[in-house]
């Protein structure tokens, strides 16, 4: 039976319907609001998970929308940032590439009928970092937020790499 309705899951619906709104309030240029929004999204990730794990929430849909709703999140983030020109092309481009190769391994290892991979501390310790990254850019926080950025995307390639290795081992075992 697939349990839908727990708390972890409505935070993580409510971090995908969050989505447009941090979207529309970038496009019409109210950084300050989409930057809002965009930080109280990324504290429903953490929020969600840790309801999950201290209360026994856990469950298949929440293990497939928590990562759906990161890689929504992180995505459309970077392409609006890509789009206004706040944060370097390369970088973005990087990162995309690294959620993308992400997803697809996570599609992969389902497609096997396995369960998905679990973040490792290095791909939490990378997304947080990205968060804290572009929240820095976007409150204009150069120095330190391209600084952060300069450090994250090694740590993301690292994990996007070991995310895939792991999936390798779960599927071919």
């Amino acid at each position: 039976m697939i349990i839908l309705f727990t708390i972890p899951n409505y935070i993580t619906f409510f971090r995908i319907f969050l989505i447009p709104v941090y979207l529309y309030y970038f496009v019409q240029g109210n950084i300050i609001a989409a930057a809002g929004f965009f930080a109280f999204s990324a504290l429903t990730d953490f929020l969600d998970g840790y309801i999950a794990r201290k209360y026994n929430l856990e469950s298949k849909i929440g293990k497939l929308l928590d990562p759906l709703a990161d890689k929504l999140t992180i995505i459309s983030i970077l392409l609006v940032l890509i789009y206004l020109n706040i944060i370097p092309r390369f970088i973005s481009f990087i990162i995309l590439i690294r959620e993308l190769f992400i997803l697809l391994s996570g599609i992969i290892t389902y497609i096997y009928g396995l369960n998905f991979i679990n973040p490792s501390f290095i791909g939490k310790l990378s997304i947080s970092l990205l968060y804290l990254a572009i929240a820095l850019k976007l409150l204009d926080v150069n120095f330190f937020g391209n600084s952060l950025f300069y450090i994250v995307i090694p740590i993301n390639i690292y994990s996007a790499l070991d995310y895939s290795y792991r999936a390798y081992k779960k599927v071919f075992k």
